[in-house]
């Protein structure tokens, strides 16, 4: 790829961008669901609190976090590769 001159026209970005990853937006929300509403005490209410986020996911979330890189991509590509902010 240096020989063929690829290298030079590809942005750095940093290393495992939470801008550009969407299970970390999947992270952020099972957080604030058991700050919120499981409110573990215990080992297992905190297992059983992630169990619920788990398996109240639906697919249309999931499609929701894989979709926002279209809102985030731009702004990571204007900041030449630096987090957007979202």
């Amino acid at each position: 790829m240096t020989e063929k001159g690829i290298l030079q026209n590809i942005m750095t970005t940093p290393a495992s961008s939470p801008d550009l990853n969407p299970i970390e937006n999947v992270w952020a929300s099972m957080k604030y669901y058991l700050q919120t509403v499981a409110k573990p005490r215990t080992k297992d209410q905190l297992i059983e609190g992630i169990r619920q986020f788990w398996s109240s996911l639906t697919t249309a979330q999931c499609g929701r976090y894989i979709d926002h890189i279209h809102k985030v991509l731009p702004v990571v590509v204007l900041n030449d590769g630096e987090a957007s902010g979202y």
